[in-house]
């Protein structure tokens, strides 16, 4: 099963475009994917700049390489990220010549709110299930970008997609993650994730 672990920054902020509904036009700086079968990858990813890190195979696309994203994203079995739906998606639909909710796609904070009742954060769940923490959130990322600081956002990024690939695998290995919830106590949520292509149950509908 390919998986593909995917996350963007972008651009601009919300407070520039509008406000949280004009996603659309936050613009994409850059995207970073991590394959679990990378063998499997579509020959136009290549032109994104592929590296070994740590053992995990991450392949970074600028703005002006979406169709090699593109092509990436539609290589796998089901794309697996944190709020792609919601935020990762919208940013690049107006790149997209085909609707991005057609890809087999699971969004783990779908799962998790549907379960936690509010939607905990990929920083939350990852310090309470892993004890890894993010290095740093969306405005810095966004300010390193400004500042012409692009490998510190790449390996932002990069983390996320990292972190995001260890929670899902995690979950799907032991049938739950952890978070805090509202009030600072630890809750356990259950969730039905799967490694095998026989029960992966990839989520298709729309991005809102």
């Amino acid at each position: 099963m390919n998986f593909v672990y995917f996350d963007v920054e972008t651009e601009r902020s919300a407070e520039e475009v509008g406000g949280w509904g004009n996603i659309e036009q936050l613009g994409l700086a850059v995207a970073v994917t991590c394959s679990t079968t990378p063998e499997t990858r579509a020959a136009s990813a290549t032109e994104g700049i592929a590296e070994s890190i740590a053992a995990e195979e991450f392949c970074v696309f600028r703005g002006h390489e979406t169709e090699a994203l593109l092509q990436e994203l539609r290589a796998a079995d089901c794309v697996v990220g944190f709020n792609t739906r919601g935020f990762d998606f919208r940013v690049l639909q107006p790149y997209v010549s085909f609707d991005l909710r057609s890809l087999n796609n699971l969004d783990l904070m779908v799962d998790l709110k549907a379960v936690a009742g509010f939607r905990p954060g990929l920083d939350n769940c990852c310090a309470a299930t892993l004890g890894e923490s993010k290095s740093g959130g969306g405005l810095q990322s966004l300010q390193w970008w400004r500042e012409g600081r692009h490998d510190e956002v790449i390996e932002y990024c990069k983390q996320d997609v990292a972190l995001t690939r260890k929670l899902h695998e995690f979950g799907a290995r032991e049938g739950y993650v952890k978070c805090l919830d509202r009030r600072g106590r630890l809750r356990t949520l259950r969730v039905a994730w799967s490694l095998s292509a026989a029960s992966a149950a990839a989520q298709q509908g729309s991005l809102f």
